[in-house]
Order: C-alpha cells, then structure tokens, then sequence
C-alpha cells in the first residue's frame, strides 16, 4: 500500500488496476483530473493553473501514481513507456518534449477547451476560492492591497492569489493553447456536418 500527502491529507491507496479504464473522447461528460508523473512538472503546474484537477508530487512513486490513477479514476500523463504500459488504458504518453507543444497535446488529446473548471493552487492543487480584500490586509505587500481589489486563496495551502502583472503571460500562454485547439475542433466537426 502506497501513501503519500494528498491535497486531502494523508491519501492511502488501495485500488484494482482493471477497476479503471481510460476512454479519452469528446464525450467527456466532466472535466477530467489528472495524474502527472515527475517528468512533467511544468505541465502540472499549467494544468492546474487552466484549473484541471492535477495530481503531482516529485516523491510520489510510480507505484503511488499507479494507484492513485485507479482509486481516484484519473488519467495519467507521463513520458516513461514501461509506466504506460503498467498502467495500461489509464495512461496517456505526452509525446511532445517542449511545454507549450505538451499543454496544446493534451489540450487536444482531452478536448480541454470545452470545459471551464475552478481554479486551482499551481502549489498544492487546491481550489482557490474568492477571499474579501478585508480579511488579506497585512498578507499582502502594501502596493498589492492598495492597486488590487479581487483576491483568491487556496482552499488547502492558504496561498493567495491575485491578477499581478504575470497574468497577461499567463493567459496569454492558456488562451494560445486553447484557442488552436477550439479552433481545430470547429473545423473538423464543419467538416463532419459538411
């Protein structure tokens, strides 16, 4: 039995690998949650800042990831082969090496685009709620609270949250990842109805 710090406290697995079968189409009916391995760090974190559902821990074994995937019916993203192959339809091979080609993959691969989830602590994976500006005075740098008025914290973490200069970047990178997708998926289905 594997265990590890989950955003929900201690997580313990205990699962049927043959409990779970991945089928990644457009008729994802909710959006799906993600496992991600230790080579995919950085595509964790834009996961869970599009606000995916994004498990990551760079102590997290394959083993652990394994079963996470099968008790929480989560997709695994990873690079390593023979983890595919052990996790079977469960698991999905990012073939692109480079971030922005990794985040428009999967972004097509799970038809991303079509949903619009919560967001989500790029830290820890909890959900970030809206937080009065009263209750984040002294928590903040003083230019922060004066030019800011909307805030959001973590729900697990306690981080805060709020649009700093960083977020044109930001949606700046989600929006040319989504946008080619949406795009893509527009023209094939015109093609279909054609």
């Amino acid at each position: 039995m594997a265990s590890i710090v989950h955003s929900t406290g201690k997580f313990r697995c205990k699962s049927n690998p043959k409990a779970h079968s991945l089928r990644y189409n457009h008729r994802m009916e909710k959006a799906p949650s993600f496992t991600v391995d230790i080579m995919l760090g950085k595509l964790a974190k834009w996961l869970r800042l599009m606000g995916f559902d994004t498990f990551y821990s760079n102590k997290a074994t394959d083993d652990f990831l394994m079963e996470l995937t099968f008790e929480e019916k989560r997709i695994l993203l990873t690079r390593d082969r023979p983890l595919v192959q052990r996790v079977g339809t469960a698991a999905y091979f990012v073939q692109n090496i480079f971030l922005p080609e990794q985040l428009k993959e999967v972004t097509s691969i799970f038809k991303l685009h079509r949903f619009h989830p919560q967001g989500r602590c790029s830290v820890c994976n909890g959900v970030l709620v809206s937080i009065p500006k009263s209750d984040i005075e002294g928590r903040v740098p003083p230019y922060v609270f004066q030019t800011q008025e909307q805030f959001f914290q973590c729900q697990s973490c306690e981080k805060l949250y709020w649009k700093g200069t960083h977020i044109r970047h930001i949606e700046k990178m989600i929006s040319g990842t989504l946008r080619p997708v949406a795009d893509e998926t527009l023209t094939s289905q015109e093609k279909d109805n054609g």
